[in-house]
């Protein structure tokens, strides 16, 4: 009889111990990789969201820069990792839904626990201001028929190729692609003659001295209220946005998860952070988990299609 109570004492005192555990997660520092180089734009939008997110979890978060192939070796670290919630990322559109459809890669879109969306800045088509290119009239005047121009942006399979892959798919323009090494280097093409157009962040415009001619959103955007979307001026409809997120690897069990996106959804809403957006010029686009993970998996399939139509897709 007294055996049998001790066990029983015993095994409720191993339950309570593991509900404190869980109870207190987390016990230690977080790990959060971050998938290109420091000092970059995504490294520079994570780190917005680091004190934010210390002061909700109580503790103390780590970045680590995992640069190269793309952010494709971050994303891998991030993925082969233990899913206990003490390591996380912050990762752009591009390594998510992009590079698992043009490279062998470790992970895909069932490689994830996606814990929140904080950031979408909206993408345009720039050209340099002595450009005949006016307009969308002008850009589709000018690159049909028989008519080639060129567009340029970074490596194929960036964000900045998917876009003029749609825009030009979508308008049924013909572009000759001219991969650059960053932005920078598109803009000094396209101030050159050397490229006719840019598809990129509309803040670049401001940026490099550059022009923005349409917006390709769905609606226009409060930083830049005077620029109409495609649709608006007569043509078709394109949604595509540079966007950032916190993931976990999958398998990271449900209440740390609760835990995390909780986090997440505070620290957006903060003045602190919001200013601190407003003063980077970027623009906050928080989505909870359940949103998110719908999201994310649309793009990952669209983002494949496009690059599959394009004959990208490996």
């Amino acid at each position: 009889m007294k055996f049998t109570v001790g066990l029983t004492a015993l095994a409720a005192g191993l339950a309570m111990s593991t509900i404190t555990a869980l109870a207190e997660y987390p016990e230690k520092n977080l790990t959060m990789i971050v998938p290109f180089s420091a000092g970059g734009g995504t490294d520079t939008v994570a780190r917005i969201a680091v004190p934010g997110m210390e002061k909700q979890l109580g503790t103390t978060i780590v970045v680590k820069n995992v640069a190269g192939a793309g952010g494709t070796i971050g994303a891998s670290e991030l993925a082969a990792t233990t899913p206990d919630g003490y390591t996380i990322g912050f990762m752009p559109v591009g390594t998510m839904t992009t590079q698992p459809h043009l490279r062998k890669v470790p992970y895909n879109a069932d490689s994830w626990e996606p814990i929140c969306r904080l950031v979408k800045d909206p993408m345009s088509v720039l050209v340099a201001p002595d450009s005949k290119i006016k307009s969308m009239e002008d850009l589709v005047a000018m690159a049909t028929n028989g008519n080639q121009l060129k567009s340029g942006g970074p490596p194929p399979g960036s964000l900045p190729h998917i876009g003029q892959a749609a825009m030009a798919n979508a308008y049924g323009l013909d572009l000759k692609y001219v991969p650059h090494e960053g932005g920078g280097a598109v803009a000094k093409s396209l101030l050159g003659g050397q490229i006719d157009v840019f598809t990129d962040l509309a803040g670049n415009a401001e940026k490099f001295g550059l022009v923005n001619i349409a917006l390709l959103g769905t609606e226009r955007h409060p930083q830049f209220p005077d620029l109409p979307t495609t649709k608006e001026l007569g043509g078709p409809e394109l949604d595509y946005s540079i966007w950032f997120g916190m993931f976990a690897p999958a398998g990271t069990p449900d209440d740390i998860m609760a835990k995390l996106s909780k986090a997440c959804g505070d620290m957006a809403a903060t003045p602190e952070y919001l200013k601190a957006m407003e003063d980077a010029k970027r623009s906050v686009a928080y989505m909870g988990t359940d949103e998110f993970e719908e999201f994310f998996v649309a793009q990952f399939n669209t983002n494949g299609s496009l690059l599959e139509a394009i004959g990208m897709k490996k």
